[in-house]
């Protein structure tokens, strides 16, 4: 009895449905059987390719291997020779397995194949090899169309849908979906640029049971990586240089710079990640005796009822005097209808506008133009208008300019913040989770500093003493 193994393998299935394997499985059993070997085992890799650029390991190959050095398989079925072998080291490694084991046949809908003839071998060696080179050509030409699509501002093909992108097939979405996810990216990119974190945000997605293409709940990490794509803002990459695309934009590119500058700034590292204040003003509410931070405290009441209150708590290692203590939710509601009456007036729209004109849109506006002239140093070189060294040189000297001007936007902190904080905030504001509304009241208070009256004393409003910040 000779036996037989079968081994079958498709380079490219995304629906995962094996129908090719398939078919290459019934025509192996079949070629197996017109020879009169009983097979023994079936080896199937399915949307795994065999060249050398694979990412993917043919695992059912490996075990075919390892099984043949074992001694179980007496000959190999295989529906074409490029199902098996790609590359020449790799089926120069294949025959040594076999030779090792005993084994000489080889079966293919094209013929039966002989080891222990050298003609044989060196034909299957000539197939591997030409396998190899249209490997090679196909690679060159999908560059090729890769390299043209992206001088064309084509997106990027293939891979998931892009969050408020239309996608294709069955990852497509409906426009009215596509335009739904577009409003989020909108109203994100302003609320980041506000203040708000990210954290806060993936928070209220997860609430919202808002979800990423693929399906998953949105972390900090993703809304990240989605905020910095410059595909949101109308551009796609390649080789590191921005290319305008085809597609219409979600938020300009001067908001993208912005979010960019303050998404990559080192300082929003601080050690506090994960970990956001639990109360509205913690860190903004200070002692009017000491200077130093109050923090929350719980008081038992009459009936054992806890109340909230910013206390200033006497610590040696803290610093505080503990003279000071006020009612938590009469200080913040006290705050929040200041900040509903200043956002209501005239003056705020004024400040606003202010705010949109000067200076960020400048600063964006000069960070887009070395940007193109960064863009455009490959094609002068390309076109021997310029030397590479003198590209070098300028390319440094461009990059050192922009990261100025990005630092520059960085120094512009929550003063850009303003804008991001809508006109009918007090109808807005029970909406808002806690991480939105401490980044719009730190975006125009500076601190809140509580003075001392006596614990039987009515609440006086007087004694409470915003830092307004505009």
């Amino acid at each position: 009895m000779i036996r037989a193994a079968i081994y079958a393998r498709i380079s490219y299935d995304p629906d995962a449905r094996a129908v090719g394997v398939d078919r290459q499985r019934e025509d192996c059993l079949r070629l197996a059987a017109s020879r009169g070997w009983t097979v023994v085992a079936e080896y199937i890799d399915n949307n795994v390719s065999a060249s050398k650029y694979s990412r993917k390991a043919r695992t059912q190959y490996l075990r075919l291997l390892d099984d043949i050095e074992a001694g179980r398989i007496d000959a190999v079925a295989i529906w074409m020779e490029d199902r098996l072998q790609r590359q020449v080291l790799e089926l120069a490694e294949f025959l040594k397995v076999c030779d090792g084991a005993g084994v000489t046949r080889i079966a293919s809908i094209g013929g039966e194949f002989d080891l222990s003839d050298s003609e044989q071998r060196t034909m299957l060696y000539i197939k591997a090899a030409m396998a190899e080179a249209e490997v090679e050509k196909l690679r060159r030409r999908v560059l090729r169309q890769r390299l043209q699509a992206a001088q064309n501002g084509e997106p990027h093909g293939g891979g998931r849908r892009g969050f408020g992108f239309p996608g294709a097939g069955k990852n497509g979405i409906t426009a009215e979906q596509v335009e739904q996810e577009r409003e989020l990216i909108r109203d994100v990119a302003a609320r980041v640029l506000s203040g708000q974190s990210l954290n806060g945000v993936a928070t209220e997605w997860r609430q919202r049971r808002i979800r990423t293409p693929s399906g998953n709940f949105w972390s900090p990490q993703n809304l990240r990586q989605m905020l910095l794509s410059p595909s949101i803002a109308g551009y796609r990459t390649h080789h590191g240089n921005l290319i305008e695309g085809t597609w219409k934009p979600i938020i300009p590119r001067e908001q993208w710079e912005l979010l960019k500058a303050l998404l990559e700034d080192p300082a929003r590292s601080n050690g506090r990640r994960g970990h956001p204040a639990g109360y509205l003003l913690t860190g903004l509410v200070v002692c009017g005796v000491c200077g130093h931070r109050m923090v929350v405290d719980y008081n038992r009441r009459g009936g054992g009822r806890r109340v909230r209150s910013y206390k200033c708590k006497h610590r040696p290692a803290y610093g505080g005097c503990g003279r000071v203590s006020r009612n938590a939710e009469t200080i913040e509601n006290l705050i929040v209808e200041a900040l509903f009456v200043a956002v209501e007036s005239d003056d705020f729209d004024r400040l606003a506008s202010n705010h949109t004109d000067d200076p960020a849109r400048e600063i964006c506006e000069s960070l887009a133009h070395d940007q193109g002239l960064l863009d455009r140093l490959a094609d002068k070189v390309a076109e021997e208008l310029i030397t590479a060294e003198f590209a070098k040189r300028k390319q440094a000297e461009i990059e050192n300019r922009m990261e100025e001007t990005r630092l520059r936007l960085a120094e512009l902190g929550s003063a850009r913040a303003i804008t991001g904080i809508p006109r009918n905030l007090r109808d807005e504001w029970p909406n808002y989770g806690l991480d939105r509304k401490r980044a719009i009241l730190g975006a125009v208070l500076n601190k809140v500093t509580v003075y001392s009256q006596g614990s039987l004393a009515p609440f006086d409003p007087d004694l409470i003493d915003p830092d307004w910040k505009v």
